[in-house]
Formats: C-alpha cells, structure tokens, sequence
C-alpha cells in the first residue's frame, strides 16, 4: 500500500510528469518509459487523462531496489545482488589480519606491474561506462515512447489488420487513424495505416487508384518519423511494386526491411509474392518457406504459399491446400480467389463461376459478382463463347464507366479472338497501373496474341517502365 502523503518529513507528493522527472535529474519521456519498462511506482488519479503524481520515499525505494540504479544512469555491474544486502559504511567491521599473516613486501617491478594493470583496467571501465551513457543518451532521445491510448488504439488495428476481411480492414483503419489523432509521431500507426492501403483493393473494393496513393503517404511518414522502422520500408515497397511499377527501387526497400528486422514475417512474405509477380519462383518460394516459419498460423502466408507452388509445378498439392484452407477459413477471401484463377487456367469454367461468386461475396465486390452471375446463366444455355460474350458484355459496361482497369476486359477479348481490342484494353490496363499486365508473358489466356507484333511491342513497353532507372 503506497504511504500517505506527508507521512513522514522526507517523503513529500510530487505531482506531474515534470516534478517526477526533475526528481531524478532526466527528462520526462525516459522516466515514462520506466514506468512502462520498469515498474517505477507512479499513480495517476482517477478521472484526470494525464493526472499523474507519486511519493519520494517509493521513488527513491525504487532507485535503490535491485538493478534500478542502472536505470538511472549507473552501470549495471555495480548492483547489489538480492542476496547480499547493502552494510552502511559506519556498521561495517574493520577486519585487520593478526601481524604473523602480514604478506611479504612486493618487489618495485611488481608494484609497477600491478599498477600498469590497474590503469588499463581502470581505462577499460571508464570506457565501457561512458560507451553506455552514450548509448543511453542516444536513446533517450530518439526511442518515441507512444501514448499509451495510441498504444492501445494500435495494438487493436494489428489485431482486425491480421484478419484481412472487408470488414476486419476497415476497423483496423479506424483504430489505426485514432493511434494517430493521440500520438502524431507514432511511426507504426502511420507505418499499420499503409499496410490496410496496401492490401485493401486486394481485400475489399477500395479502388488501387486511391488505396495506394494512400499507403505511399503513410509509409513515408513512418519513415520519416523512425528510418529503422522495417514495417515502413516493408510497406513502401509493397506500393511502390504494385503502383508505381518502380521494380528495382521496390526490391531494395524489401531487401532493407528484411535487413532491418530478419524476423518480420511479412517482409518475408510481401517479398515473396512481388518475386512470384516476376516469375522468378524459386526465389519466391524460399521466401514464402521463411515467412511460413515465422509465422506458421497465417492463413494468408498459407494461401500465398500455395499459389506459388501452384505456378512452381506443384499443382495437386497445392490445390488440395487452397481447398482445405477453404474449408477451414470460410471468410478469407484469397482462397477462393487463387482457385478462381485456378480454375479458369484449367478452363473448369464452373468451378471459376462458383469460385468467383463466393469471393465477390466476401469482397463485396459487385463488379465480380455481375460477371460470374452473367457468366453462369449464359454458360448454362450456350457452352464456353456464349459464357465469354457475356462476361465481356459486362466487362465492357464496367471499363467504360471506369470502374475497370481494362486488363480482364482484354483477357476476355483476347480469348474470343478479338485482337484490336485486347491491344486496345491492354494499352489502358498500362495506363490504369494495373499489375496483373505484370503476368502477361506467362498468361495463357493472351496464347492468341504471341505471334501479334504489336504484342511484342507492348511487353517490351511494359519491361521498359518496370526497370526504367
């Protein structure tokens, strides 16, 4: 139980973070993270946001307590161990040794010896000590100690972020922005902000053209804030890859997050996915395979890791995984997503019509929605061509009323023969920043165009900007 104020005459109330730092001759950020780090006794009063005060006798019961000198400044060797309680001075008992036990005279060389070594030790510790001060100083001011209602307010956006549902992504949007409103200098809540943007046109029907343009903000303001961040390097690179088609720049900010925080699953993962992007699937799988260790409960590692075996060549396996993670993660949408594509590879034109509809569903995405329903009545009455006439039907009223990138549209002209216009869609998918093109050398769909010259051209367009320097 805390003592009463004015108890005694050296135990005195002082009552702001200001008095408690004065106190012990620091600045108030380091004493508030001792009370989050290291249990300083400080009590806050009830009603007031902010209302804090404390009593010198538990301050200084606490500076004295076992390793709390350290905190304060000294070096931690210099703690006492709980089991060898402090003597004062004045009760210590003189130990004199009887005149028989009295060690022979040292020799003038030993003596200079001896005090050589003590120097050089004595330099080694000062040394050490101020290495440490230093280092201490350092941090104290640069290490941004967060509100603890922003803490708070961020620790709940990583828990809906985690989920990547439409709806988990919008609450997490939310309890990021609030970790921002009460902690402007938050790094992580900017850097949780560009992460919902980075993944949202993915996860709901936020269009990329706003979501991205969004995380790139957020992520620079992240960095700026704490360049050691490697979620904000992580995130930038995501919309860099994916927006800007800035390639290189994209792997070196990957490359920098992974360097920065080698445990970070998701700069693993994101690294992972943007290497299957390129093709370049060995790699992407040795990255997908640590982000799996790290994090081996993620349904959305899983489901990535499985698309990439899918393109690597390990196609049954991978199709049994996305399917069991079906089943077991009904609201995950990149399940029924992958097996959509999938299936439309394998021209199994029912299972991508169900698929499709499930993850329009879950997306809430009524553009997918109206192509599968379109696709299912007409597949229904007149095999595959009428399927694909009716879904470039609807595609064509959702790209002309700018709602579509143009590049399913192209897709779906490209395999009904309609080669102008494929190039034609193609041409405003490059303009729309639309990085399934990134796919299109390997895309069966496009097989109809590969003897087009005007097909070669736009793919050495497409690399051209992707590598531009």
């Amino acid at each position: 139980m805390s003592p009463t104020a004015g108890s005694s005459a050296d135990n005195r109330r002082i009552d702001s973070w200001k008095e408690i730092a004065a106190f012990f001759g620091r600045d108030e950020r380091t004493v508030k993270r001792w009370e989050k780090e290291r249990g300083l006794p400080v009590h806050r009063l009830p009603g007031e946001r902010g209302g804090v005060f404390a009593y010198t006798a538990e301050l200084t019961r606490w500076l004295n307590s076992t390793g709390n000198g350290s905190a304060a400044g000294s070096n931690p060797s210099e703690a006492r161990p709980p089991s060898t309680p402090a003597i004062p001075l004045q009760a210590q008992p003189a130990t004199v040794p009887p005149e028989t036990a009295r060690p022979a005279p040292l020799s003038l060389r030993a003596l200079l010896l001896a005090a050589a070594i003590l120097v050089i030790l004595g330099l080694s510790f000062y040394s050490v000590r101020v290495v440490r001060r230093h280092e201490r100083a350092r941090l104290d001011r640069t290490a941004h100690v967060p509100d603890p209602e922003a803490e708070q307010f961020y620790l709940k956006g990583r828990y809906y972020w985690n989920r990547r549902t439409e709806g988990s992504l919008g609450l997490a949007v939310d309890a990021f922005t609030q970790a921002v409103v009460h902690d402007s200098e938050y790094a992580k809540a900017y850097a949780g902000l560009a992460e919902c943007y980075d993944i949202m046109p993915e996860f709901t029907a936020m269009p990329r053209s706003e979501a991205f343009p969004r995380a790139i903000a957020a992520a620079n303001k992240a960095i700026g804030l704490d360049d050691s961040l490697a979620a904000a390097h992580r995130d930038l690179a995501f919309a860099l890859f994916y927006w800007e088609w800035q390639i290189p720049r994209s792997l070196s900010e990957y490359q920098r997050a992974i360097a920065l925080d080698p445990a970070d699953e998701e700069g693993h993962h994101w690294y992972a996915t943007s290497l299957f992007a390129l093709g370049r699937y060995n790699e992407a799988m040795t990255e997908i395979g640590r982000a799996q260790q790290l994090n081996p409960a993620s349904r959305s590692i899983l489901s990535d890791q499985a698309l990439i075996r899918y393109w690597a060549g390990d196609r049954s396996h991978a199709i049994a995984s996305l399917r069991e993670l079906e089943q077991a993660e009904p609201d995950f949408a990149s399940a029924p997503r992958y097996l959509a594509d999938i299936a439309w590879v394998q021209k199994d034109y029912r299972a991508w019509i169900d698929q499709s509809l499930r993850l329009g569903t879950l997306s809430k995405d009524e553009q997918t929605i109206a192509v599968a329903q379109a696709a299912q009545i007409a597949f229904a009455r007149g095999g595959k061509r009428a399927m694909l006439e009716a879904i470039r039907s609807v595609q064509q009223h959702y790209f002309e009323s700018g709602q579509s990138s143009g590049f399913a549209l192209a897709r779906t002209c490209a395999m009904l023969g309609r080669n102008d216009e494929a190039l034609a869609d193609l041409r405003a998918a490059i303009a729309a920043r639309d990085f399934e093109i990134f796919s299109l050398e390997s895309n069966p769909s496009f097989a109809g165009l590969n003897r087009d010259p005007r097909f070669d051209a736009l793919k050495r367009v497409i690399t051209q900007r992707m590598y531009r320097a």
